[in-house]
């Protein structure tokens, strides 16, 4: 066979790995081996990866849940999951962990999150509200407050009527009282009810008997 001169050989190119950077929502075994990690992240959203397990306490500590994380992705063919090559805890938040209501809450948003943040257009600005609402349950605010404000602004975001049509239908006195929580910062845990739970029902059962959000 005769080569040509001109011709070189094709070298095999690997593709840089993929950065992906942000709060772990869900953890769980897959195998001995593995684990299945769940992050929200402002550039790819939800995103699903396998972790491979350090042996014999070697390696960095595997996430939390809601720790920021940064992840080097080994790139994968459809429709595996892609690998985790290596992984850092970038934060940490254990004061949820030290309170069980706030680990309960943060839960919640976890689920609000993984139900409904597939295909969300823009994950940056639910990436940032996600990171705000646990900032905020980490320093204390108000548990109540904090899980009403980030179902109505993700509906909103979401491009759902719940200003024009939730908000809108109730009496003149809940009606102030909604729009001065959205207002205002969320307040220390302790002071007096900001926002009676019959509001916050109230805007769950309009979002899931009118909306496809689940939450």
């Amino acid at each position: 066979m005769i080569r040509d001169p001109n011709l070189h050989p094709i070298e095999a190119v690997s593709s840089p790995p993929h950065i992906l950077e942000g709060t772990t929502l869900s953890r769980e075994d897959a195998g001995e081996n593995h684990m299945r990690l769940v992050v929200f992240s402002q550039a790819d959203g939800l995103k699903t990866v396998l972790l491979r397990k350090p042996r014999h306490g070697k390696g960095n500590a595997l996430p939390d849940l809601f720790d920021e994380v940064e992840l080097s992705l080994q790139r994968s063919k459809p429709p595996g999951l892609p690998f985790v090559k290596e992984h850092q805890v970038t934060a940490k938040r254990r004061e949820l962990a030290l309170d069980h209501k706030r680990f309960e809450l943060a839960s919640r948003l976890a689920r609000l999150y993984l139900d409904n943040g597939r295909h969300l257009l823009e994950p940056e600005s639910f990436a940032s509200l996600l990171t705000s609402a646990l900032t905020s349950l980490c320093r204390g605010g108000d548990i109540q407050v904090v899980y009403f404000k980030t179902l109505f602004v993700f509906a909103s975001r979401e491009g759902l009527p719940v200003k024009e049509s939730w908000l809108a239908s109730l009496e003149k006195a809940d009606h102030s009282r909604v729009k001065g929580v959205l207002k205002n910062p969320v307040p220390a845990e302790g002071e007096e009810e900001v926002l009676p739970a019959a509001l916050i029902d109230s805007l769950k059962d309009w979002l899931n008997g009118n909306t496809e959000l689940r939450c």
